[in-house]
């Protein structure tokens, strides 16, 4: 796997991950819970999004680094080109 495989799969996954944390948030703003069951239910949706949105942050810093990564790479060949 290449660069830019990797590059288009976090980006991929980036974008999953915010339509669903987008969709679980409007689920626990806008919810009506009117009995336990659905309050357990509410409380799932929550601890979903907390974890969803880790993972989100953990896949956004994986691709700054990357990116991070690749500058210095470039730089480094910039500076040995001097």
């Amino acid at each position: 796997m290449n660069d830019n495989d990797e590059d288009l799969i976090l980006s991929k996954n980036l974008e999953i991950l915010q339509e669903q944390i987008e969709l679980i948030s409007d689920k626990i703003k806008n919810g009506k819970i009117k009995d336990i069951k659905k309050e357990e239910l509410r409380i799932k949706l929550i601890r979903t999004l907390c974890y969803l949105c880790k993972t989100h942050a953990d896949i956004k810093e994986k691709q700054e680094l990357e990116e991070l990564r690749i500058e210095v790479e470039d730089l480094k060949e910039s500076i040995g080109k001097l």
